[in-house]
């Protein structure tokens, strides 16, 4: 086990990419082929929209209905809801997904505190047993903030009483790592070989 996991008394994760894989190409494959280039770029590319899901600012039909208007696809709604609603089918687990538990025996506090959306983190949670056994969870979609805002780590902050110079927030996101930094916490960049799949 990585030192700075048995040193911390407390734990904060992201989820996608450090708890669980988030993989575009995966999500893509829920779409029919001959669409899928033209949704890709209007959902991940450098304008993409998914990030809005996230935040929950407008609904899951009003930001499905800008994708497909981005992408030209008339009939594209239905197709981006059906992706945002299957996608945790396509995801696996990762390393410290599986280290969960054994940490919690530990007497380690647990948290998630990550950028997603709704229904779909209910139905990974759902999927992926480990995350049940969390503290407390912290979910974008719900408090209408996203990382890197230091608003959401506020959140995470009172309404569970952490203390950031006793914990580790792991995210594989530098912004939402600096943001982290600058608020006290001790902090993992997860990242490249960091990230592969357990």
């Amino acid at each position: 086990m990585d030192e700075r996991l048995s040193q911390s008394s407390c734990i904060v994760f992201d989820v996608g990419n450090v708890l669980l894989t988030f993989e575009p190409d995966r999500v893509m494959e829920l779409i029919p082929e001959e669409y899928r280039e033209y949704l890709r770029e209007a959902m991940f590319g450098p304008e993409g929209r998914w990030g809005a899901f996230d935040l929950g600012a407008q609904s899951n039909v009003e930001i499905a209905q800008d994708i497909s208007g981005a992408a030209g696809i008339l009939e594209g709604e239905g197709m981006v809801l059906h992706a945002l609603y299957t996608f945790p089918e396509t995801m696996r687990p990762m390393p410290l997904y599986h280290l969960i538990p054994e940490l919690k025996k530990m007497g380690k506090k647990l948290y998630a505190l990550t950028n997603y959306c709704e229904p779909p983190f209910s139905r990974t949670v759902d999927r992926f047993e480990n995350l049940k056994l969390l503290d407390g969870m912290v979910v974008s979609n719900r408090e209408k903030v996203v990382k890197p805002d230091p608003a959401i780590f506020g959140l995470l902050i009172e309404r569970y009483g952490v203390a950031p110079e006793q914990s580790l927030f792991i995210d594989d996101s530098l912004p939402n790592v600096l943001t982290a930094k600058s608020l006290g916490f001790n902090t993992w960049h997860y990242a490249d070989g960091d990230v592969l799949p357990g």
